[in-house]
């Protein structure tokens, strides 16, 4: 078979350049421990809910990408701000590199790495506080589990984390956990520590040293503590605040004005509502008049230092504010405050006592499927238990169903969208161990149709039959186990439901069924990709062949994850595997490695160009998310780098060629929809008329018939197939005039077969 010729070297060798754009819409944003800067006026820094910062220079209109942490697994938490630097504790990235980090606020270089004190527990720091901007004295207050009993151990260390000093473990404090900690800004030497419940009857109190750790001092004994505020002006006036102590301790502000040495109630009335505990106090940095509380389901301010208080009471299940986590202080207007919450991150224009979401296009997006037809591009997402569109040629975006941002687990939607029918989509909406119903919408996801009810968890995959718009065939994965589904809805109001048997089914289950392939003008012939083998029926999924030679990977530890046919070569097949990726020519006769030393999770082919991939990489234990892409079937690869992403977490990539770009959209876990374009590369259409001097199509443009004509007499034309730039073919025949009369206006591709066996393609315009 002639390919399109392409230029290889440009992909091989040229300066890619790279565009970073958010597409998702920023009405559920997610960021934490929002803090605003000291010396730049409007300034704010704020965490994703993963491994990012993000930061704001216009009071949180708009957002961009500070700081990434080089591990997709790494969560991110308890971002303080010191002089010049940011500081902030990471989870979960391996005990290695779990830690506190300091980074400078000017370049972003992460200036120190002071590693957990007590890895061979297997600890995760809880909280923690610095002396300084430097870090050389840290404390840390870390926890594990030492077999069904949670322990607590908190360290000082005066050089960095170099060495660290255990000055409390509560296994020799009656088993009394901690929620806090901090060093008081006066004097490095002087530490607090607030402590929570324990198992044996004896609860809270606020310990201080003021020897480095040797020796501690009980205050507030009995009483639940967590929150710690000093008067930035006056480091000797402290405020704590009670935490959750499951009515054990009633709920309490207290304060001192001599370092810690005693303490008031200061007179606050509380309502009463679930866990009755405060979970932040913020002084303004400069107006220290100025205090903020906040609790679960209310919101404490004063104006005079703390002499009179007034709260705003919000009522159990409010959607627009439930418990508070941080707030601070714009530094140029005391009125101002940044708000962070369960719920969302929030506003405050006048002290507190009103909240204004602020909105960012940073949270967690579950699939993504990308679409266009001849007059605009489509977007399709799921996220927040609903269904988004965003239409990119007109830059809008609808959003269907959501969930209130209360919802404790809201539906996990697995779009689809059909690349021939302009607005129709396929949605699983997950509802996890209850199962979900996959609907049907033709109007971009504004309404839907129930098709079918499934206990899934998702779906692996779906495809519209190519002889008949109205079947679907439907993967759906029960984690190791699947079920393969033909869906006719032809009559809405008879819809009908066959299961497919797929082969070696046992007493352990079926196993995932990964890929679908129907073949075009012939849905008896089906393929599929079932845990680590490929299969071939030509009975409709009756029976089943075995079609694996070549393809080596281990049947009893390797996964196929994917499998896609190619649009224009209707023989070739490709898998991704958890060993790499493996192609075939003749529908599974013969299998080469194409990519190996990979864990490839998803296939995706070019429209348009024969030869022209990507291999999505997820997220692993071992691997950051990749994409891999060739213009030759394989024989080069070239890479866009987990840095080249930002390091980000995802489970579900779309793809769009288009011209001379490949627009990649990842869905990730915290940074909504990430579009990156990879510039410069020659993947549409390269020389429509490179084949004019042997054939001929004309007239071009061209509204009723198409003349199709060999110019010389060395070969005869075999067959016409005509594409949308879809890959999908909409008409097929071997006579020298076609009536393209039912086609729609747009743009299309012409592969001209000659009996030699080239294929000689061309774009035609059809008016």
């Amino acid at each position: 078979m002639k390919k399109i010729t392409f230029l290889l070297s440009m992909l091989a060798s040229c300066a890619m350049q790279s565009q970073i754009t958010y597409e998702a819409a920023k009405d559920f944003g997610k960021l934490e421990d929002m803090t605003y800067d000291l010396t730049v006026q409007n300034k704010i820094y704020a965490l994703t809910q993963g491994n990012h910062i993000v930061v704001s220079s216009d009071n949180g209109a708009t957002w961009s990408l500070k700081y990434s942490f080089p591990n997709t697994g790494a969560w991110l938490t308890d971002l303080k701000l010191k002089a010049n630097t940011l500081s902030f504790v990471v989870r979960n990235s391996g005990m290695a590199t779990d830690g506190i980090y300091i980074l400078n606020n000017a370049d972003n270089a992460v200036i120190r790495h002071i590693p957990i004190p007590n890895p061979e527990d297997f600890s995760t720091i809880i909280s923690y506080d610095l002396s300084d901007a430097t870090g050389n004295t840290v404390i840390a207050h870390t926890s594990y589990s030492e077999g069904f009993t949670a322990r607590t151990k908190i360290f000082i260390s005066k050089d960095a984390g170099t060495s660290w000093q255990l000055i409390y473990f509560s296994a020799d404090n009656d088993n009394v956990h901690a929620n806090n900690v901090a060093i008081s800004p006066l004097e490095s030497n002087k530490l607090f520590i607030a402590r929570s419940l324990g198992p044996d009857g004896v609860n809270g109190g606020l310990l201080i040293s003021t020897d480095g750790g040797l020796t501690f001092t009980e205050n507030l004994a009995g009483i639940a503590l967590d929150p710690i505020a000093f008067n930035p002006t006056n480091g000797n006036d402290i405020l704590i605040g009670t935490g959750i102590s499951f009515g054990v301790t009633p709920e309490g502000l207290y304060r001192s004005s001599n370092g810690g040495t005693t303490w008031t109630l200061v007179p606050i009335t509380w309502t009463d509502q679930t866990l009755n505990s405060i979970n932040k106090i913020a002084f303004h940095p400069t107006a220290a008049n100025n205090i903020i509380l906040l609790e679960e389901n209310e919101i404490a301010k004063s104006t005079d230092g703390g002499a009179t208080w007034s709260n705003i009471v919000y009522p159990e299940y409010s959607t627009s504010y439930y418990y508070g986590l941080n707030a601070s202080y714009n530094p140029s207007n005391p009125n101002q405050i940044a708000i962070t919450t369960d719920l969302f991150p929030q506003m405050s224009n006048d002290g507190g006592t009103t909240l204004t979401q602020i909105q960012a296009p940073f949270y967690n997006i579950i699939s993504v499927a990308h679409a266009k037809n001849s007059t605009a591009k489509h977007l399709f997402y799921g996220s927040n238990g609903g269904r988004l569109h965003k239409n990119l040629t007109a830059g809008t975006t609808s959003i269907f169903n959501p969930e209130p941002p209360t919802t404790f687990n809201p539906k996990k939607n697995y779009i689809v969208a059909d690349q021939n029918i302009p607005g129709r989509t396929f949605t699983y909406a997950s509802m996890g161990f209850f199962g979900g119903n996959l609907v049907l919408s033709n109007d971009y996801g504004a309404t839907t149709t129930v098709l079918t009810t499934a206990f899934a968890d998702d779906i692996q995959e779906l495809i519209v039959d190519p002889n008949n718009s109205n079947v679907i065939y439907v993967a759906f994965r029960s984690g190791e186990n699947g079920t393969l589904q033909k869906i006719n809805f032809t009559d809405l109001d008879n819809i009908t439901v066959e299961d497919i048997v797929t082969p070696e089914i046992d007493e352990f289950g079926s196993g995932a069924i990964t890929g679908v392939a129907v073949t075009q003008g012939n849905s008896n012939e089906i393929f599929i990709s079932k845990s680590a083998k490929f299969f071939k029926s030509t009975d409709g999924g009756v029976t089943w062949v075995e079609k694996m030679n070549g393809l080596s990977i281990n049947q009893g530890s390797d996964l196929i994850w994917d499998m896609q046919r190619n649009p224009i070569n209707p023989n070739h097949f490709t898998v991704a595997t958890n060993a790499g990726v493996f192609s075939t020519s003749n529908a599974g006769e013969n299998w080469t490695s194409i990519l190996s030393g990979v864990d490839a999770k998803r296939i995706t082919y070019s429209p348009a160009n024969d030869g022209v991939m990507v291999v999505s990489l997820f997220s692993t234990i071992s691997q950051d998310t990749s994409i891999k892409y060739t213009a030759d079937a394989g024989q080069t690869w070239s890479e866009v780098t987990p840095a080249q992403l930002n390091y980000i977490n995802s489970y579900s990539m779309a793809y769009d060629f288009d011209g001379n770009n490949i627009n990649a959209y990842i869905a990730t876990t915290d940074l909504g929809v990430l579009k990156y374009t990879i510039e410069n590369v020659t993947l549409g259409v390269s020389n429509p008329n490179a084949n004019a001097d042997a054939i001929s199509i004309y007239p071009n443009p061209a509204s009723n018939q198409l003349h199709v004509a060999a110019t010389g007499n060395a070969f005869e034309i075999k067959n016409t197939l005509i594409y949308t730039l879809t890959g999908q073919k909409v008409l097929e025949s071997n006579a020298s005039t076609i009536d393209i009369s039912r086609l729609n206006t747009g743009i299309y591709i012409v592969n001209v077969v000659t009996d030699n066996g080239a294929i000689h393609t061309q774009k035609l315009i059809k008016k």
